[in-house]
C-alpha cells in the first residue's frame, strides 16, 4: 500500500545512490597526518570498524561534541562512549546545540575528528575534500541498473536529489557514477535536516503540501528521514551494516540492487 500513492521521491547522495564502506581508511589517514595523533591511525581505523559492526558506540544515537584530551587510544575510545546522549525527539535534537547524530559512516569519523580537536580552522573541509579526491582517484563504482531505475522512475514521479555537499562535488560525483543526467532536479548545500523541507518545497513547490505522497530515501535517519517523517511522509533507510541499532523507518534496504527492485515497484 505504501507504494501505491507515492508521487515524489527524494534521494540522498552519499551512502544512498552509491555505497563505499572503506573510505574511512583514507579519511582517518588525512585526519591525523602531521599531527601528534598520527601513530593512532590504525587504532582509529579499527575502532571505526568496530562501530560499523555494532560493537562500539551506538549508531543512530546522539553524541555530545567536545574535545577529549586522552593519552592513549583506548582511553579516548572509552571517553567517547561516555558522550552518548539520552534519547531525544527530532524536535529536541534540532533545538539542542553541540550534538552529532551517529547516523552514517561519515558521522563516525567526524565524531572522532571533532573529539580529537582535528577539524577546526578549516581542517574539516580540507580533510573532507582530500578524502573525496582520493575516492575519485580510486574510481567510484556506479550502478548502471540504479541509474536506469531512477530515470524510469522520473518518467512517472517527481524526483529530486537533496545533498548537503557542494554543487561542484555533487556534479563531479554524479559524473563519476555515470549518473550526471539521471536526476531532473538537484538541490545542493541543502543543510539537512534543518532546511530539508524548505529546500524540498523550493525544488518541488507543493510537494510538502501532500507529505503522505512523499518518500525520502537515505542512509542518515536524522538528516534524510526524520524531517519527512515528521511532516507525515514515508521513509526508506539504506543500511549496509546489519548489526547496528536501527532507527524508525518504513522500509529498510541493504544494497543498491534492493533499491533498484524497490523503485521498480513504485
Amino acid at each position: 500500500n505504501m507504494r501505491n500513492d507515492i508521487e515524489t521521491v527524494v534521494f540522498d547522495l552519499d551512502g544512498t545512490i552509491y555505497q563505499n564502506t572503506v573510505f574511512h581508511h583514507d579519511y582517518l589517514h588525512f585526519l591525523v597526518e602531521g599531527t601528534c595523533y598520527e601513530c593512532w591511525q590504525q587504532k582509529l581505523v579499527e575502532f571505526a570498524e568496530q562501530v560499523y559492526a555494532g560493537k562500539r558506540l551506538h549508531m543512530n544515537s546522539f553524541y555530545t561534541l567536545k574535545r577529549l584530551n586522552c593519552q592513549t587510544p583506548e582511553a579516548f575510545f572509552s571517553a567517547l562512549e561516555q558522550c552518548l546522549c539520552p534519547p531525544l525527539t527530532y524536535r529536541q535534537a534540532l533545538e539542542t546545540q553541540g550534538l552529532l547524530y551517529l547516523g552514517d559512516a561519515w558521522a563516525v569519523v567526524i565524531l572522532i575528528g571533532k573529539a580529537l580537536g582535528l577539524l577546526e580552522g578549516g581542517r574539516n573541509e580540507a580533510v573532507f575534500r582530500r578524502t573525496r579526491r582520493k575516492m575519485e582517484q580510486d574510481g567510484i563504482q556506479g550502478c548502471p541498473e540504479l541509474a536506469l531505475a531512477i530515470r524510469a522512475l522520473a518518467r512517472r514521479h517527481s524526483v529530486v536529489l537533496l545533498s548537503n555537499s557542494y554543487q561542484d562535488t555533487v556534479k563531479e560525483f554524479l559524473k563519476q557514477l555515470g549518473m550526471e543526467h539521471t536526476f531532473p532536479l538537484l538541490c545542493c548545500s541543502a543543510n539537512k535536516p534543518a532546511d530539508m523541507i524548505c529546500n524540498l518545497h523550493r525544488a518541488l513547490p507543493g510537494a510538502a503540501a501532500r507529505p503522505q505522497a512523499v518518500v525520502s530515501i537515505g542512509d542518515n535517519a536524522f538528516n534524510d528521514l526524520m524531517p519527512v517523517a515528521e511532516l507525515g511522509g514515508r521513509t526508506v533507510w539504506m543500511n549496509p551494516y546489519p548489526n547496528i541499532r536501527r532507527p524508525h523507518c518504513d522500509v529498510e534496504l541493504r544494497t543498491l540492487q534492493e533499491l533498484c527492485a524497490y523503485l521498480a515497484g513504485l
